[in-house]
């Protein structure tokens, strides 16, 4: 469950205390009020943050994949940061440490997170690690918030969370029957099927879509099965492209036969999303993805 506005800050403020309470550094910024200046960010979402609320030029390590257009609203900034990390898999404690960072930023999505946080807390830096992994608008709107207020940039955060809620707000969902969507994205490499739950799932359902994964029993997202994919029979297909490649990269899964079969493959009901429009970590640039998927949904021709 989400938590609601109105709660939000209380929730935010409760999680803020417990993440800097548990990094016990005698770096740690909240103990001595000092700013930190050199960040790390152990996520592309956190990275991003950081550059949008205006200490980019603070950020001494970030993930390799913001360095790509289609992942980030910040470019330069990203491409001008020393070193980087890889985006996929646990972070390496040894590869953070010789950024020599003062803050590392973690976001809490693979095994082994909870052993890197431990091991640079017995170091000089400081940790602060995320109460959730950015699953929803909501959580995105907090870590902005938690973030905002560890590198001395609460004003900003208060900003920039208050633009996109108001964006995000002037979105009203397509009337009439939720369109079935089949959302994939190539992360890996490879089509993969996004179930369960997931910020692009959380805009498909603010755009008044709903997840045709649902309907063919699938809880968990995974690599693509051209027959998993042909039982959801979607009305339409969203294509989540992370790697530049556009709809070419999806192209083996969308020729299979059976898929390729589909009303949905073969009427063309198929919209391409960068990854920064339809992910966390593109911020304010979620709102246009919402706003694409809602127009996208609306002018669909089911017949």
């Amino acid at each position: 469950m989400s938590i609601p506005s109105l709660l939000r800050p209380v929730a935010v403020a409760v999680a803020l205390a417990g993440v800097l309470a548990g990094c016990a550094t005698a770096s740690d910024p909240s103990a001595d009020s000092a700013v930190p200046q050199r960040i790390a960010a152990i996520s592309p979402d956190v990275a991003e943050t950081v550059a949008a609320l205006g200490a980019g030029d603070r950020l001494v390590l970030v993930p390799d994949t913001q360095t790509r257009p289609e992942l980030t609203n910040h470019l330069p900034a990203m491409r001008a940061v020393g070193a980087t990390i890889t985006a996929h898999g646990a972070a390496d404690p040894e590869q953070i440490l010789a950024a020599d960072p003062d803050l590392a930023i973690i976001t809490p999505r693979h095994e082994g997170e909870s052993d890197t946080a431990a091991l640079l807390e017995a170091s000089s830096v400081s940790v602060l690690t995320l109460p959730n992994s950015w699953g929803t608008v909501d959580e995105m709107l907090d870590n902005i918030v938690i973030i905002g207020d560890a590198i001395g940039a609460s004003e900003q955060a208060a900003a920039l969370t208050a633009e996109i809620e108001h964006e995000l707000g002037g979105i009203d969902p397509v009337p009439g029957e939720a369109p079935s969507v089949l959302v994939l994205s190539n992360q890996a490499g490879r089509p993969m099927v996004n179930a369960g739950s997931g910020f692009t799932l959380d805009l498909l359902a603010r755009a008044g879509g709903r997840n045709a994964a649902d309907d063919a029993g699938l809880t968990r997202t995974g690599f693509a099965d051209p027959e998993q994919v042909v039982r959801t029979d979607p009305d339409a297909v969203l294509l989540v492209d992370m790697l530049g490649a556009g709809r070419d990269s999806f192209a083996p899964l969308l020729s299979n036969p059976g898929v390729s079969e589909l009303a949905a493959v073969r009427g063309d009901r198929v919209l391409v999303l960068d990854g920064k429009q339809a992910q966390s970590l593109g911020l304010q640039t979620t709102a246009e993805g919402a706003q694409r998927i809602r127009d996208w949904l609306a002018g669909l021709d089911r017949s």
